[in-house]
């Protein structure tokens, strides 16, 4: 997996990308990932101060995941969430697509 981590407005702290790394590894494990873009930004003067972009490569459509928050941890917590979502919808929806009832004949799945 390649990882791009961009810091805009603060400067990169080792316990941030260490957080970083984890969640990529936590999405490596459901999906294989070829490429990860991380963008960490920091506003000064305006709240919420912090702002996380992911770009996921996966197999199929790439994956986004925006967030903000007060702290990093919340942002990060967010961003979290907010993939986890996204994979697990198309997850669902691909098992809708491709399953069909038990017996059932390929040219009849709906």
């Amino acid at each position: 997996m390649i990882i791009q981590l961009d810091w805009f407005g603060c400067h990169p702290r080792l316990k941030w990308e260490t957080q970083i790394h984890q969640t990529l590894e936590q999405f490596a494990a459901l999906k294989p990932i070829s490429r990860a873009s991380v963008r960490v930004e920091q506003q000064s003067e305006q709240a919420p101060r912090y702002q996380l972009s992911m770009m996921l490569s996966i197999p199929g459509p790439d994956v986004l995941g925006r967030s903000s928050g007060h702290t990093f941890e919340e942002a990060l917590l967010e961003l979290r969430a907010n993939l986890r979502k996204t994979l697990a919808t198309r997850l669902q929806k691909t098992r809708r697509l491709t399953g069909a009832a038990r017996g059932v004949k390929p040219a009849h799945r709906g």
